[in-house]
């Protein structure tokens, strides 16, 4: 229970008591798609009383309050996680956007301030959720919403298993998460992939897009980096996000 309670901690903003976490408690990410569930589960959740609230808009302008509803769900995700994952996809976008080599890279990474390749990324990012989630079917989208943040926590978590963490673990506000052993990889792996079997076979596209995305990051990853930082596993959840929810929303007959 205090590694879940420490999942939440580190990686949202649910209040529980800061004493429940500690840096030496090993194993807390392997309930990061739990994690997952939770922030999934409240965006789908937002998303409904919205549908509701908007009700007597939604007999003339069905359409906006579809696009309301999804928007005051994303904003639920953000608030939940103090848009973690969305700082480190940017530092990600400013640091191989911008820098030449490994080093320089990771220098950028670390810096707290936005640069352009960052900024422009974010909005592209938020376009491109915001719109996929609207052409999803609104019968599945609650389970689609609660899959995407569970699934793409768990292929962003299982890069620390397949690549090196290239950061000093000690200097790195991630460093204590670092540690995942096989058990942990099982246990989010369960976690990540049981909210697929309630989607049902239109899942497929967006796996597939997201084993695609996570091949591919690995490699770019080590090949700019070395292996892969923080930073790196929020740039590896938001796109793994995005291009669930685009898989999904693709029409390809399935």
């Amino acid at each position: 229970m205090r590694c879940i309670a420490g999942a939440i901690i580190f990686y949202s903003r649910i209040p529980l008591p800061s004493s429940w976490f500690s840096a030496e408690t090993s194993h807390c990410s392997r309930y990061f798609s739990l994690v997952g569930w939770f922030v999934g589960g409240v965006c789908a959740g937002v998303w409904l009383l919205a549908q509701m609230l908007f009700s007597d808009l939604s007999w003339t302008f069905p359409e906006v309050t579809l696009q309301i509803a999804v928007l005051l769900g994303m904003i639920a995700a953000v608030l939940l996680t103090g848009a973690l994952h969305e700082d480190g996809f940017a530092d990600t976008c400013d640091g191989l956007g911008g820098g030449w080599t490994p080093e320089e890279r990771l220098r950028i990474m670390k810096d707290s301030r936005i640069g352009t390749y960052g900024a422009l990324g974010l909005v592209f990012l938020v376009l491109l959720k915001f719109f996929a989630l609207l052409q999803i079917e609104t019968e599945i989208l609650p389970w689609v919403w609660l899959a995407g943040h569970a699934l793409s926590r768990f292929v962003s978590i299982s890069q620390l298993r397949f690549a090196d963490y290239v950061q000093v673990a000690a200097k790195s506000k991630s460093g204590s998460m670092t540690e995942l052993s096989g058990v942990d990889l099982i246990v989010n792996g369960a976690f990540g992939l049981l909210p697929l079997f309630f989607i049902g076979i239109q899942v497929w596209p967006g796996l597939l897009a997201v084993v695609i995305v996570w091949w591919v990051l690995m490699i770019y990853f080590k090949r700019k980096l070395g292996g892969v930082t923080g930073d790196c596993l929020g740039a590896t959840q938001q796109l793994s996000e995005v291009v669930f929810y685009l898989g999904l929303a693709a029409n390809f007959g399935v």
